[in-house]
Order: structure tokens, then C-alpha cells, then sequence
């Protein structure tokens, strides 16, 4: 059913915004300050703020867990904290390992209550074309490389895996294991990728923490999942005024680490009302990404 979210304070494009948000049939038709000419049901939510559902990074995913197990995780530790959208990773060690490895991963998933992208974590020493080309072909949207503290940066093949990246750019991401990240290292990867033009986050990803918007272009998950826009799906959280501040103006800042979203909504189902939580198995579907960045200008 239509509905309207009424004069709520929103966060779009990481800015708050005092708006109305028009529903219908999964998607939002409509963003505006005002939304007098429709006469649809309309929600009053009062001094709460509306977020986009969060996208959150999680690695564990590769392990078996029986039905139970992947419930209680996925409602504990991602839907209770507003999560709607999962980043999976597999690791792969060897290139002859990517393709199983990505559907021992689907297999994992396919009880998901919630979309979900998939991405594959790999040690510095597998980073060569041949693997870039085999992610090309599967569609990986981002790459995780795993560096110990005494890993050569320069023993890479960087200049060709460039040549490779210029049909399907996904970002690399540092993954550092056990505490071995070091300045040095964290500044020649910056300086290498820079260098040879090759799409990156500069810095390691937090697990079952909100992905920034600015990471969800460099991935591409973003338009598809991350925001609230028109057209887009109704994923959303519902937060009380006082979890949000403003360092500077316009800019709100939620405070993920001590507040939890009292309403949380996937594709316009109830995931959380309060203390209760919703499981939908199989609900979520995977999501592909056919141009990693193509919302940012620069992913350096």
C-alpha cells in the first residue's frame, strides 16, 4: 500500500534534510519538503531521523554455520544494528580457487533475509592479470588484499594489472591480519596504487560496521544500495533525534557505536520493530555490479 513518510528529517547524500519521502510499491516515487496533493496513508514518525539502511562488510560468511547459526548471527549482528545490505567475502588463495570458492559463497547465503554483494579477499602474492581477468569475468566488484608486515609491494605486477583494470576497475582494499599493519607499508600501498592509476581505499574496512557513502561509489554499491533516493528502494532506519549530532554544519553524525535503529525496513518489509526482529529466509537476493566506480570521478 502507498503511503507517505511525513516531515521527516532525513539523511540523503550524507545531509540532513527536513522532507517528505512518497512510498508505492517498494520504491520511493517521491522526495520533497512538501507532499500536500497526495492523499495516501501518511506516517508520522515525530522527532526521529530517517537513515538509509546500512551497508556492512562481514568476512565470516565463507564458514558452513547450520540454519540457526546464520540466523541468530545475521539478526544479532546485522539486522539489530540496522544492517540491510551485506558485503560477503570468500578468501581465495590460488586463481583456481575463485570460482568455487564464489559459489561455496552463494550456497552459504542463499537463506539470506537480506541483498548481499559478494567480494573476494586474496594474499598479495596471488595479485596477478590472469586473476584480475578471472574477476572480470565473475563480476567481483571489489578486492581485498591481504599484506603481512614483511610482504614486498613491489614484487607486484602492478603496471599490468592496470591494463587489465581499464574494462572492469574494481577497488582494491588493504587487508592487514593480526595487528601487521605498519606506516610504512600503509603508505607505499597508497603510493603504488596512485601511481600506476589503479582504483583503492586507501585504508582497511571495518566489519559489521556502516560502509561510508564515499566507499559505496568507489564499490559501486551505491546507487543500487546506500542512500535514499527517488527511485530508489525502500531500505531505511529509524533513529531517535538524539543518537544524531552535527560536528559541522549540515553534516550529521549518527553514533553507531551506542545507538541502534528502533524500526528498520528492507525492500519495504519490517526487519525490526524495537526489540523484536524479522527472518525472511531467502528474501534477499544477490546483487551484481557491472561497473565498479562509475559514480566518482577519481577512486584514488
Amino acid at each position: 500500500m502507498p503511503y507517505v513518510i511525513e516531515g521527516a528529517y532525513v539523511i540523503r547524500q550524507e545531509q540532513l534534510q527536513r522532507c517528505s519521502l512518497v512510498i508505492d510499491s517498494n520504491r520511493i516515487d517521491y522526495i520533497s519538503e512538501q507532499a500536500d496533493r497526495y492523499t495516501w496513508m501518511r506516517m508520522e514518525i515525530g522527532e526521529m531521523i530517517v537513515t538509509p539502511g546500512h551497508v556492512m562488510l562481514d568476512f565470516s560468511f565463507q564458514q558452513p554455520r547450520t540454519f540457526l547459526q546464520f540466523k541468530q548471527y545475521v539478526q544479532q549482528q546485522l539486522i539489530a544494528q540496522g544492517c540491510t545490505t551485506l558485503l560477503a567475502v570468500c578468501d581465495v588463495s590460488f586463481e583456481s580457487q575463485l570460482a568455487p570458492a564464489l559459489q561455496r559463497l552463494r550456497q552459504h547465503l542463499l537463506n539470506s533475509p537480506i541483498d548481499y554483494f559478494i567480494g573476494v579477499k586474496v594474499p598479495l602474492r596471488t595479485l596477478t592479470p590472469s586473476l584480475m581477468i578471472a574477476c572480470r569475468r565473475w563480476k567481483v566488484p571489489v578486492i581485498f588484499v591481504e599484506m603481512q608486515e614483511n610482504d614486498m609491494l613491489h614484487s607486484v605486477p602492478w603496471h599490468w594489472i592496470a591494463e587489465v583494470l581499464k574494462t572492469y576497475r574494481p577497488p582494491f582494499v588493504p587487508y592487514w591480519p593480526n595487528g601487521s599493519r605498519t606506516k610504512k607499508q600503509e603508505a607505499m600501498w597508497r603510493k603504488l596504487l596512485a601511481a600506476h592509476h589503479i582504483p583503492f581505499i586507501p585504508f582497511p574496512l571495518q566489519e559489521r560496521t556502516p560502509l561510508s557513502l564515499d566507499v559505496l561509489k568507489k564499490i559501486g554499491i551505491y546507487p543500487q544500495k546506500g542512500d535514499l533516493r527517488i527511485g530508489g528502494e525502500v531500505d531505511y532506519n529509524l533513529y531517535k533525534k538524539e543518537s544524531v549530532s552535527r560536528l559541522v554544519a549540515e553534516t550529521p553524525i549518527v553514533d553507531y557505536d551506542n545507538h541502534v535503529p528502533i524500526i528498520t525496513v528492507h525492500k519495504g518489509r519490517l526487519l525490526k520493530a524495537g526489540n523484536q526482529i524479522y527472518f525472511y529466509p531467502g528474501f534477499g537476493m544477490e546483487r551484481v555490479i557491472r561497473a565498479p566506480g562509475m559514480f566518482v570521478a577519481h577512486l584514488q
